[in-house]
């Protein structure tokens, strides 16, 4: 960007109004209909959402480009507009307006008005939309449409539910004298001070029109900003010219009551917002403006998935394998495939559906020579619902957690209650789920809070306090209270000098790291090794490799994730499976990852999902050996 030519360098040619104001932006996403409407001066593009609510009228958002008035056009910005379309659920509008510098002010903020007052009169019985359900929002030039239009609107008294404003103009009369940012940031690529100064030129050559209200929706009357929008949400950059005054609107705005969320996102210029392809910040700020939306057309911000809005890759410069269909698949896919071990002597893959009913332990043999299935697995019906199973040094069958406690559990299926530590009064309020056996044979095992749990992933109350906990049993029947405050404890896993543990609480999109004391086996220096709360997908069932990468089995996500010793996200395996819900290391050579997946019982279910079978990809890495249990 910085390299690039500046426009006021150039000699004007409206066909420059066809290149993409900046390199690096994502593709438009597939929507059900897209249709323009001729207005008779310009024209208006529509977008129908993939997935429509059940409600017979859609809500509607109307979304104006920028450009400074003089760059875009309507389809500018469709990948966003596909994006809010999908998301929210609602009838997404581009606005062609007239530009500079054919046409000067207020030639574009008349046909911004004009395409407003044309679906709120036409909405209803044109589009299918329901007008008492309205949003509306722009990007820079067209932020400062959008707060004219709301700003008229409430005058004439035509209600507006919300507005999204990025990157927004406030006052064309900005200087650096008078914000800050003109002053801090005039170098900034992308939108430096000649280039904003050139812009204005265009669209507003009289310097009285620069301090006409419409033009500066900042200098409007107090009867403007009481009667407009009630709820706002401003994203601005760091490192944009115009990020002073987006703050002196936001504080404007809460002067007169209004519910105002205005946030500013770290090092990144002012065209961030066309940026998605390149920027991982910038895919956060769209989705958190999709989120707004969201929100206000009744969805809860856990409904809106990065993989939903960047279903290819969601996370910018993370490379991407494809890993293809199931390696298994069973007869009857399993409601929640859990906790695969291997085991080398005879060369078996041992698994259970926790929750089919009743749950089963399935043992499939392998081929010891290339790890390939040799026939179909056998099934054992359980006494009760195993989640996590780990084989016994020197002995026969399995250590487990069952939902209430720890037992032994034979060959065939039958358990031995070693030890209840959920009372059958906490039973409706915890379970047990995941697990894991530590270099020196002790036996750890995490539960569930099953009501923040039922919640969903990102839907816990900030100040709701979860009881699901960790425990570790001992080889001599002792057990341990190591950890507490988890909503789903999963996916324990430790580094290749076994000095570090891993642990995921799925539901939170955590993943947290400790010291680990091998001879005592306690934990120390507690720290937040991963977040996915904004990119999504719930870390679940985890294995380490002897280089000390994770591979995590991302529920909701079709994805097994790696990342290093350091936190640092390598690459993705992505299946036809949604939900990915544990791995292990298996194979002749130890270096092919054998995946447990679960059915997708969620409204968001696809036909093609081919969750509940085993997944297998050979990674070529020698994996760590799951540790069984010395008692």
């Amino acid at each position: 960007m910085a390299d690039a030519p500046m426009i006021q360098d150039l000699e004007w040619d409206p066909k420059i109004r066809s290149s993409p104001a900046v390199p690096g932006g994502a593709a438009p996403l597939p929507v059900a209909k897209t249709e323009d409407f001729d207005l008779g001066d310009f024209s208006i593009r529509v977008f129908w959402p993939t997935e429509p609510t059940k409600d017979a009228l859609l809500p509607v958002f109307i979304w104006y480009h920028g450009g400074g008035m003089v760059l875009g056009g309507i389809g500018a910005e469709n990948p966003f507009c596909t994006r809010v379309a999908n998301t929210a659920g609602c009838v997404t509008i581009a606005v062609d307006y007239r530009m500079a510098p054919e046409y000067k002010f207020p030639v574009g903020h008349d046909d911004g008005w004009t395409a407003f007052k044309w679906v709120y009169e036409n909405g209803k019985e044109k589009l299918g939309v329901d007008v008492g359900r309205f949003g509306i929002g722009g990007s820079s030039s067209g932020g400062n449409l959008a707060e004219a239009v709301s700003h008229r609107a409430g005058l004439e008294g035509i209600p507006v539910n919300f507005m999204v404003l990025g990157v927004p103009v406030c006052d064309n009369t900005a200087t650096g004298e008078t914000y800050k940012s003109w002053k801090v940031n005039q170098h900034c690529p992308g939108l430096p001070e000649p280039k904003m100064l050139w812009y204005r030129d265009q669209y507003l050559p009289k310097d009285d029109d620069r301090s006409n209200p419409v033009a500066s929706p900042l200098l409007a009357s107090d009867e403007a900003f009481k009667s407009s929008v009630d709820r706002v949400f401003i994203a601005l950059a760091e490192l944009d010219l115009l990020r002073s005054e987006g703050e002196a609107y936001a504080e404007k705005l809460r002067s007169f009551n209004k519910d105002v969320v205005c946030r500013t996102y770290p090092g990144v210029p002012h065209a961030v917002q066309a940026m998605d392809a390149v920027l991982n910040t910038a895919r956060a700020w769209i989705k958190d403006m999709c989120v707004y939306v969201a929100m206000q057309f009744g969805k809860h911000p856990a409904d809106i998935m990065m993989e939903d809005l960047y279903p290819d890759n969601v996370e910018v410069d993370v490379l991407q394998i494809e890993g293809g269909g199931p390696w298994l698949k069973l007869d009857t896919p399993m409601v929640l495939g859990e906790a695969p071990i291997y085991r080398a002597e005879d060369s078996t893959l041992h698994y259970v559906d926790c929750l089919k009913e009743p749950a089963e332990l399935h043992v499939l043999q392998l081929d010891p020579t290339n790890g390939e299935a040799a026939g179909r697995p056998i099934i054992h019906q359980l006494e009760e619902s195993v989640t996590v199973q780990f084989f016994r040094e020197n002995k026969p069958g399995y250590i487990c957690a069952y939902f209430a406690g720890v037992a032994f559990m034979d060959n065939n299926g039958k358990l031995e209650i070693l030890k209840e530590i959920i009372p059958q009064e906490d039973r409706a309020i915890r379970r047990f789920n995941d697990g894991g056996v530590d270099c020196e044979g002790r036996f750890w095992l995490a539960e569930i809070d099953r009501k923040a749990l039922a919640m969903g992933a990102g839907r816990v109350p900030a100040d709701y306090k979860p009881i699901g906990r960790l425990w570790r049993y001992d080889p001599d029947g002792s057990l341990h209270l190591m950890e507490s405050g988890l909503v789903c404890g999963n996916g324990l896993a430790w580094s290749p000098d076994n000095r570090t543990m891993y642990l995921n609480d799925s539901a939170a999109g955590l993943i947290y790291a400790y010291d680990f004391d091998i001879p005592s086996g306690s934990l120390s220096n507690k720290r937040l090794f991963v977040d996915r709360r904004v990119v999504g997908g719930e870390p679940d069932g985890m294995v380490c490799d002897v280089e000390g990468n994770l591979w995590i089995a991302m529920w909701g996500s079709h994805r097994v994730m790696c990342y290093s010793s350091t936190g640092k996200h390598l690459k993705d395996i992505k299946f036809s499976a949604r939900n990915m819900a544990c791995t292990s290391w298996g194979g002749p050579n130890y270096d092919t990852l054998y995946i447990a997946t679960a059915t997708d019982r969620s409204p968001r279910k696809k036909a093609d999902d081919d969750g509940g079978h085993i997944f297998k990809y050979h990674v070529g890495i020698k994996g760590l050996p799951k540790y069984r249990f010395r008692g």
